[in-house]
């Protein structure tokens, strides 16, 4: 089974069960494009102990996702295809999903084609939508009782039939599951306007939640924590060659600057660290009736350096020595 840690494929897991399917094996795909993981383990230990639960990391092919249009049709039958080959090896009878019909642009057709595309047809049990597809071969040769299944559908709202029938089957009913950030549309357009060609990795995510995040030039990008929570947040993800900024005064704002800076000449990193430093002092308020100095470190060097940033109307910062 397809497992997400969410409502609605823990009901669906136990319908399964109820059912007739005897043994379940939760399969969980880990992602820097999904977030939550912990609670995913934690309510499969919780409320689906007695089934096992597989943890598989997705690699370089599960994360070509189009960024943009429709993901999730590309990312169910990447996941599915990833699981039908989980099942292969371990002789499976059936493959298990949480989905509901109508949800994430797939209608009964569109998931009848998905299954049939991937050799899938008549092998993919989908318990809170069964009444609304066709029956798999486990139903027609009665492995699998039918009548224990549901017929909800994405087009009215299920939350309400799904939090009955978890109550039903002992499971307190929650909000929320794995999230993909791909779900985020304010992410995605960070993300394809600030690092459209950068690799997907769990660090870039994490810098793409920030509000304050900035492209300078064609390939640099700077992060602005403003308050101590932020500022938490973007400590553990600088890099060995990130710059650090940041203004020598109580409840300073801390930037990080991250650019290819190998490619770029001394006054070319000296413009973008100055760019940035300007993003900065724009994103935390600070008063340019003031020429702030603004100190910043580059990971590598481990030498912290200032810059003075001019009042309103004089020219761009200049460096200063340590």
């Amino acid at each position: 089974m397809l497992y997400s840690g969410s409502l609605a494929s823990t009901v669906a897991a136990r319908l399964a069960h109820r059912a007739g399917v005897a043994h379940l094996r939760l399969v969980y795909f880990r992602s820097p494009l999904f977030l939550g993981e912990d609670e995913v383990v934690s309510r499969a230990h919780r409320w689906l102990g007695e089934f096992r639960l597989q943890s598989v990391a997705l690699k370089r092919e599960g994360l070509a996702v189009n960024r943009g249009g429709a993901v999730c049709p590309v990312c169910r039958r990447s996941l599915l295809g990833r699981v039908q080959r989980l099942a292969r090896r371990a002789r499976a009878d059936l493959l298990v999903t949480g989905e509901v019909v109508g949800r994430g642009g797939l209608g009964v057709e569109e998931l009848v084609e998905l299954d049939r595309a991937l050799g899938l047809s008549g092998r993919v049990l989908r318990p809170l939508s069964a009444h609304l597809l066709p029956p798999t071969a486990a139903e027609r040769d009665g492995m699998v009782d039918r009548l224990s299944l549901l017929g909800l559908t994405g087009e009215r709202d299920p939350e309400d039939g799904l939090r009955a029938v978890a109550r039903e089957l002992g499971v307190e009913p929650w909000a929320g599951g794995r999230r993909c950030v791909l779900s985020d549309r304010a992410f995605v357009r960070r993300w394809a306007e600030i690092a459209p060609d950068a690799p997907v990795t769990e660090n870039l995510v994490q810098l793409l939640q920030f509000d304050h995040i900035y492209r300078i030039g064609t390939a640099a990008q700077v992060v602005i924590a403003r308050s101590a929570e932020e500022q938490a947040r973007l400590q553990p993800l600088f890099l060995p060659s990130d710059v650090r900024l940041y203004v020598q005064i109580p409840h300073s704002p801390l930037a990080l600057v991250r650019a290819p800076w190998a490619d770029y000449s001394p006054g070319e990193r000296e413009a973008i660290i100055a760019a940035a430093a300007e993003r900065m002092a724009e994103a935390a308020g600070l008063p340019r009736a003031t020429a702030w100095v603004v100190r910043f470190r580059c990971e590598w060097e481990g030498e912290t350096r200032r810059m003075r940033l001019p009042i309103e109307g004089e020219p761009l910062p200049a460096l200063i020595s340590s």
